[in-house]
């Protein structure tokens, strides 16, 4: 298993707070975790295998990782690779492994538990060895060349044409000529409150690079704005529907809006991205991410019912339950895919950035947008990473657990990040 295809889980935490610190300890936990594969673990063994897991999340992510299906099968099929062996003769003279319990079981299962044993074994070495790499990139001094992260960073144009620069902005009202008080309430968030239904107008709230900002509209719904994008929103929603155009990136939490009037009539709301697509929603939460350099305009839905798609017709919306991922193209067509991981899709929110079996591409996209980097490709990295790290962290941080893998090389120059194998 070569060093260019490893993907384990990596974050920002130092290593003196890992819950592996020794070798034999290594060897204790690559144990437990096969025998928990093996289904060979004794009551005892299960609760020490509980503890570790519980004692931080990295252990809990760790552990995940190590024992996801797919990520097993990927690796399986790279085993034959020179250095396995060598690692694998180093740990087995340390490790005496139970028999597996005698159980009524496919021989394909007890084969496939028994490889993924011996891969658990080389992983953990692995991840043993690397600690010291991490701590000399990740303990790496900050200097004046560094490219440091964004933050609540975004202009309010109003309704006449004025902007409101909300990075410098006091908090308090902001403004009420559009018939609705508008108020920063705290560091990277609006609200708005007491909307005269009687007045049409429209609000643009617009981050740039390296800038983020959620707003809570007059419905109560919020709104999180992630860096390059922009929201386009009415000051009172006073039709049938509520009607907002986001472009790049937002994460909504859509309340029930129910007409005082008629209660039995409920306004859907709806996102519209670009020309064809759009998602609407009764009361919900999901994800939209639009920017134009992805591929197609995801939508992950994390709680409730949202349609996706081309909603002026034509079958091509689809309706997604949570857990889905729509993908939708340039003329509405959309495709669902079930069982993502919504985590990876909202980090971002949460203000993490999260990877799983990324491509150095995806994840350079977001660097860019977040810290206002230009990326510079000299080699073709064809290379998988799974890392979490807190965005509030200076670019150096990220790139140096990315560089622990060994699978990739960054220099920096100015603003630019040149990547090499």
């Amino acid at each position: 298993m070569g060093d260019d295809k490893k993907s384990f889980y990596l974050n920002s935490m130092k290593p003196d707070d890992q819950h592996i610190k020794s070798i034999e300890e290594v060897e204790r936990i690559a144990y437990l975790i096969a025998g928990y594969l093996r289904n060979s673990l004794s009551n005892q063994e299960h609760d020490e295998l509980d503890e570790w897991i519980t004692a931080s999340e990295r252990n809990q992510l760790f552990f995940e990782e190590l024992t996801d299906p797919a990520v097993i099968r990927d690796e399986l099929r790279r085993m034959g690779e020179p250095d396995t062996g060598a690692i694998l003769q180093r740990l087995k003279g340390g490790i005496k492994f139970n028999s597996p319990a005698k159980k009524k079981t496919g021989v394909n299962f007890i084969n496939y538990a028994v490889a993924a044993s011996i891969l658990l074994l080389v992983g953990l070495f692995y991840f043993f060895n690397r600690m010291e790499y991490f701590k000399q990139h990740l303990e790496k001094p900050l200097t004046n060349q560094s490219i440091l992260p964004g933050g609540n960073y975004a202009m309010l144009t109003l309704a006449d044409g004025r902007s409101i620069n909300l990075a410098v902005a006091e908090n308090g009202l902001l403004d009420s000529s559009s018939g609705s008080d508008v108020l920063k309430t705290a560091d990277g968030q609006l609200s708005y409150e007491n909307p005269d239904g009687r007045m049409v107008a429209y609000h643009i709230l617009q981050t740039s690079v390296g800038g983020q900002y959620s707003v809570l509209l007059p419905d109560g719904t919020r709104v999180w704005l992630n860096s390059s994008s922009s929201l386009k929103y009415p000051v009172a929603f006073t039709g049938k529907e509520r009607v907002v155009e986001l472009k790049g990136e937002g994460y909504f939490e859509v309340t029930k809006s129910i007409d005082s009037k008629k209660p039995e009539i409920k306004k859907p709301f709806i996102v519209k991205v670009g020309e064809h697509a759009a998602i609407e929603v009764l009361g919900t939460r999901f994800n939209v991410n639009a920017y134009g350099d992805e591929p197609y305009i995801a939508t992950t839905l994390l709680e409730g019912r949202v349609k996706a798609g081309d909603l002026q017709g034509g079958g091509l919306q689809k309706e997604l339950s949570p857990g889905q991922q729509a993908h939708t193209g340039l003329m509405g067509e959309t495709e669902v895919v079930s069982g993502v991981n919504t985590e990876l899709a909202v980090a971002w929110k949460n203000g993490e950035f999260k990877f799983k079996n990324a491509t150095i591409n995806e994840i350079m996209r977001q660097v860019s947008r977040w810290y206002g980097a230009e990326i510079v490709y000299e080699d073709k990295v064809d290379y998988h990473f799974t890392a979490t790290i807190y965005r509030n962290e200076p670019v150096e941080k990220l790139l140096g657990i990315l560089e622990a893998t060994k699978g990739v090389k960054f220099r920096l120059e100015g603003r630019k990040i040149f990547i090499n194998r």
